[in-house]
């Protein structure tokens, strides 16, 4: 049963993947994430030679397996995971780290 922040951080971020939200796939399980482009000086960036996004999803919404190297698919383009997911279980939300 969610907590009640968790069910206002759900409900905020339907607000947010209803007005700016893609449809994200791996395989044939189709999730709403809301991406960004991370910046150069972000520390999440260290050690990487590519531009990585950040993908915020309800954790609800995504299959257990992505794990560093699952492709997820948004508009028929690959996108390879490149950290570990971070599940955030006081809000209910996950972040994912794909290179562009």
């Amino acid at each position: 049963m969610p907590t009640p922040a968790q069910e206002a951080f759900a409900e905020g971020f339907a607000d947010l993947a209803a007005a700016h939200g893609t449809p994200w796939a791996l395989g044939a399980v189709v999730f709403t994430g809301v991406a960004s482009v991370l910046k150069p000086d972000d520390p999440r960036m260290l050690g990487s030679s590519d531009r990585l996004i950040e993908i915020t999803v309800m954790s609800a919404s995504v299959p257990a397996v992505i794990k560093i190297g699952t492709e997820l698919t948004r508009d028929g383009r690959k996108h390879r995971v490149a950290r570990i997911p971070y599940v955030d279980a006081a809000t209910g939300l996950t972040s994912i780290i794909v290179a562009a």
